[in-house]
């Protein structure tokens, strides 16, 4: 890309992501008949995937159960590139799981999270591994980890450059009272209006509260709004990317978000601006979409180009 690859260290969920899709309209109450799929999932895995593939040097921190589940995602951690690091295999808890039941559409009916291991990356748990934090370029965490560990984190006097990425409504209030101490927050409309009491909608909705979060003293954020595109805003104001044209029938929506998270924070780590960062972050989220799958090589191969004829 250009510039020393940076390094990042990408801290919270590693573990088995689960999607059934509906073959049929979907019926409530009543058995519909779906097609499961299973591979590699969990925020922080994703976005490190996404940052590996386009020439970043990467970590993951996280925790898993000395489980089947567990061993088998340490395994596939050890066919990549990522660095695993302080990652501990706990025997009294189960490795979390992520189940998201799609319709015909590949849309999201429900998503259902068993996270609960996330809650032991506490504030003892990362006093106990303040080592293995140092000589990253930034990091970047996510809304798994439980508010102790993210304050720990936040209020470390040394810490690079902090990536917060939100993982649900629920959890991105987590977040409230450390706001100040993040570089860049990512999330959607949803989460959005969570942590503003805002009820936001659409494109116009995403900058209202991008702007609204920039002012409670994030240096930047950048809001998703689905198909729709997404917002940003920072010290040089504030804007919007549309959303690109999906097919009539797109393969998920469920990974799109750590696309575009993943491609967003490689091109701001290249000296981006925000604005060119979320442009070829909302392309991601769409090649994402269209292809069903997060890390086919032939969409990140396309990112690198672009972000390369950037860089000259």
């Amino acid at each position: 890309m250009g510039k020393t690859p940076s390094r990042i260290l990408c801290i919270g969920a590693l573990h088995w992501d689960r999607q059934l899709r509906c073959l049929y309209e979907e019926s409530s109450g009543e058995s519909n008949p779906v097609v499961t799929t299973h591979c590699p999932g969990g925020v922080a895995l994703n976005v490190a995937t996404t940052l590996i593939q386009l020439g970043c040097n990467v970590g993951l921190s996280s925790r898993v159960g000395k489980d089947k589940d567990g061993d088998s995602i340490l395994d596939h951690l050890a066919t990549t590139e990522i660095d695993p690091v302080a990652i501990e295999s706990d025997d009294t808890i189960r490795t979390a799981s992520y189940t998201a039941v799609l319709d015909v559409d590949g849309n999201l009916i429900i998503g259902l999270a068993d996270m609960s291991i996330y809650d032991r990356l506490d504030d003892r748990y990362w006093s106990e591994h303040t080592a293995v934090l140092a000589g990253w370029n930034a990091w970047c965490i996510d809304t798994n980890l439980p508010e102790s560990g993210l304050r720990y984190l936040c209020s470390q006097k040394n810490k690079p450059r902090l990536y917060a990425l939100a993982t649900s409504p629920a959890k991105i209030t987590r977040l409230r009272t450390m706001i100040e101490e993040l570089d860049t927050l990512i999330v959607n409309i949803a989460e959005a209006s969570a942590l503003t009491g805002t009820l936001q909608v659409g494109l116009d909705g995403a900058q209202e509260a991008a702007r609204l979060l920039f002012e409670s003293g994030i240096h930047r954020t950048l809001v998703t709004a689905g198909p729709a595109g997404a917002a940003w805003a920072d010290y040089t104001g504030t804007g919007v990317i549309p959303g690109v044209s999906q097919p009539s029938r797109a393969k998920s929506v469920s990974g799109a978000g750590d696309a575009f998270s993943g491609v967003v924070i490689a091109a701001l780590e290249q000296g981006q601006s925000t604005e060119v960062a979320v442009k070829f972050g909302v392309h991601a989220g769409a090649l994402a979409v269209e292809s069903g799958n997060t890390s086919t090589r032939q969409s990140w191969e396309l990112i690198q180009e672009r972000l390369d004829s950037i860089n000259g």
